[in-house]
């Protein structure tokens, strides 16, 4: 599901309203082992509620039209999100930018920076009556369809 998804929705903990959560509406890349990446601007309220509480939540959803949502496969992976660096970075740009091709042209902009979710658990919903959390050790040895 993460790995034919591209947009979901990222929230973090509000600095504004202390301890109410955010969501925003984020485009998203995966590493080698699928953790979701992010390219994020520092001016964003999501970076500015990351940058004081790495703790956040992205929720990915089977795309679907007018049909029962409920019905629909979704998952949302929970971790701290950290900026990356180093032999990482290449890798992850390379990937959401052949997810993302728009993004080229604010990619190089400097408020912009690659920013990984490091997966503590997820909750996967497969519909009705099938669901349940995955330990971290699990996720990483998923493998897409």
């Amino acid at each position: 599901l993460l790995h034919l998804g591209r947009v979901a929705t990222l929230s973090t903990l509000s600095r504004h309203l202390r301890g109410h959560p955010f969501g925003s509406l984020t485009p998203y890349g995966l590493d080698r082992d699928g953790r979701p990446t992010l390219l994020i601007s520092r001016l964003a309220v999501h970076a500015q509620n990351l940058a004081a509480d790495p703790r956040a939540s992205l929720l990915v959803a089977e795309a679907g039209g007018a049909d029962d949502a409920q019905a629909r496969a979704r998952v949302t992976v929970v971790g701290a999100v950290a900026p990356l660096e180093g032999a990482a970075l290449a890798e992850v740009r390379e990937d959401y930018l052949a997810r993302h091709p728009s993004a080229r042209t604010w990619v190089d902009f400097g408020d912009f920076a690659f920013h990984r979710l490091e997966v503590a658990q997820a909750y996967y919903v497969a519909g009705f009556g099938a669901m349940g959390w995955i330990e971290p050790e699990e996720y990483a040895r998923a493998e897409a369809d």
